[in-house]
């Protein structure tokens, strides 16, 4: 079992009180001692000597090393609980997946079976001569309509009036043959017939018509086809819910989901985009696909539009998204993507993202427990941005995927200038202030689609997620356009607090590690630092690139 991201976590108390889901410490003497505000039936199903939660807690209090575990709760309440050891305490979290579970097992045990197949007699019968005229009907009375009323007529404008009979025309068939299923239009009612034609041939073989029969096979076609959508749409659920159990991995998680939506939709992108701090993160991103969604703009239409499935028109594309909501709160969404004006989306496509739109938010809220757990780890303490560890590791997998894509990005080294003048004059509180103003105003500038962090001391770096030498060049400008403001917001307006930008475009083939863009735009910033500071330089391109 692989928990690796909870084995980093939690490195200094935490108030459980404040935590949005259920949680509760016990100690070594099997008490709770502190719990959150919705961890009332988790206590209680500790004080009651649950024996698999007891079981739990005991094994990770034994081995140290992380667990989880699915446990039966009061009124048949299904929790997917995970416990890691923490300052001699176990801190216990749970996840209800009541819901997602029951929905499964219902449309496993109500799958049914095609309807049974209509019985053999004939609804028409006919003939007609060679021009396709009828000269034969029975009965008088017909799929609603008055048959006698067709005879002289030609069949194509009864069975299609739109003036397209289908290739497989039964009332031009030259050999005996059954019609599976023949598409028609009789005076507005659609419906699927299934012909049993002859040809008719006179005495010396020659062709002069048709005679057969058909019956209303409608409700057979229709019973057909749900039962192909609904062992498809069991397929991806139970993909999906397969790896919801068996990865404990994040990223990971949300990755192989994203894989199984690329295949099933045939999708070009796959975007799972989280909400976190009030903010829209790239949680997966999966495909052959360069293209970058707005994602504001997308999240601002589904929580306009409600629950469901949505068609947004950008550009030469339809993405479709899925808002993923967990009780009344809104986690995140899932937008998909390809060139619809080759291959736009089907109703089908349509209704098995809503079909799998539960599994979907029960795996992503599994991942957000485990990135929570995460990113308490990957924090900066000062700042609340990603720590040079964490930040690494995104770009890293922004990196990899660009790596098959062919696609970059851009790398922005940030040192303030002067800083040391901060502590000197106003005090260490104000240079830890001031690193905080900056981290603010980089979370402000940056997209949804783009990543901040702390690199250390007075140093951050940004990634732009598929950016180009303008867009950096007009962000770094803002935030070397922001330090006059982070100035008079320390109460010192004369510092001389600046910051210098070392800038680094990604090359697929070329640079592929975090540390080969650090190393060069921090080369870059080197040498703005040296022309006098606050300003920003490029990286040149290597040499491989450039031809040097």
């Amino acid at each position: 079992m692989n928990l690796n991201p909870l084995k980093k976590i939690l490195r200094k108390p935490v108030a459980l009180m404040e935590a949005d889901t259920p949680v509760i410490a016990v100690d070594g003497s099997d008490t709770v001692t502190d719990q959150s505000r919705k961890a009332t039936e988790l206590a209680a199903l500790w004080e009651a000597g649950n024996s698999d939660l007891k079981s739990l807690v005991k094994k990770v209090r034994l081995s140290g090393v992380p667990a989880e575990a699915r446990i039966q709760g009061n009124g048949g309440v299904r929790l997917w609980v995970v416990a890691v050891v923490e300052a001699g305490v176990v801190l216990v979290l749970a996840h209800d997946t009541t819901m997602p579970d029951q929905m499964l097992e219902a449309l496993i045990e109500s799958r049914s079976l095609l309807k049974s197949l209509l019985d053999s007699a004939a609804d028409f019968s006919f003939e007609v001569d060679g021009r396709e005229r009828f000269r034969f009907v029975s009965p008088k009375d017909a799929f609603g309509q008055d048959a006698e009323k067709w005879a002289g007529q030609y069949a194509g404008d009864i069975f299609w009036p739109n003036g397209n009979p289908p290739a497989r025309n039964p009332f031009a068939c030259y050999k005996a043959q059954v019609l599976e299923s023949v598409p028609v239009d009789i005076a507005g009612q659609k419906k699927s017939l299934q012909f049993s034609v002859s040809p008719v041939l006179d005495s010396k073989g020659n062709f002069m018509g048709v005679r057969g029969s058909c019956r209303d096979v409608t409700e057979t076609v229709i019973a057909a086809r749900q039962t192909r959508q609904d062992n498809l749409r069991l397929t991806v659920q139970q993909k999906i819910m397969h790896i919801l159990n068996a990865t404990e991995n994040a990223q990971e998680l949300l990755d192989r989901a994203s894989q199984e939506l690329v295949d099933f939709l045939r999708a070009d992108l796959v975007w799972f985009v989280m909400q976190y701090n009030d903010r829209l993160m790239p949680a997966a991103i999966c495909g052959e696909g360069e293209y970058i969604p707005d994602v504001d703009s997308i999240w601002k239409h589904l929580s306009d539009a409600g629950a469901g499935v949505h068609e947004i028109e950008a550009e030469d594309r339809t993405h479709i998204a899925l808002r993923l909501d967990q009780g009344l709160n809104s986690v995140g969404m899932v937008i998909i993507s390809r060139d619809t004006g080759v291959s736009p989306w089907s109703g089908l496509e349509i209704q098995l993202l809503e079909a799998v739109g539960d599994i979907l938010a029960v795996a992503f809220g599994k991942a957000q427990l485990i990135e929570r757990l995460y990113r308490l780890s990957g924090k900066d303490e000062l700042t609340d941005i990603l720590n040079r560890r964490a930040l690494a590791e995104v770009v890293e997998r922004r990196l990899s995927h660009h790596a098959r894509m062919g696609s970059s990005g851009c790398l922005l080294f940030i040192d303030l200038d002067n800083f040391k003048e901060v502590n000197d004059t106003l005090g260490h509180s104000a240079g830890d202030e001031a690193i905080r103003l900056v981290a603010k105003r980089l979370e402000e500038i940056i997209r949804s689609s783009d990543v901040a962090g702390r690199f250390g001391g007075d140093e951050f770096v940004v990634w732009l997620e598929g950016a180009d030498a303008d867009i950096a060049q007009r962000k770094a400008t803002l935030i070397l356009e922001a330090m006059p403001a982070i100035r008079e917001k320390l109460g010192k307006a004369d510092l001389q607090l600046a910051a210098s930008i070392g800038i680094c475009q990604s090359m697929p083939g070329v640079d592929l590690k975090f540390t080969d863009l650090t190393k060069r735009a921090d080369e870059a910033l080197y040498e703005v630092k040296k022309a006098g500071k606050n300003n920003i330089a490029f990286a040149p391109l290597p040499n491989s690139i450039s031809g040097d």
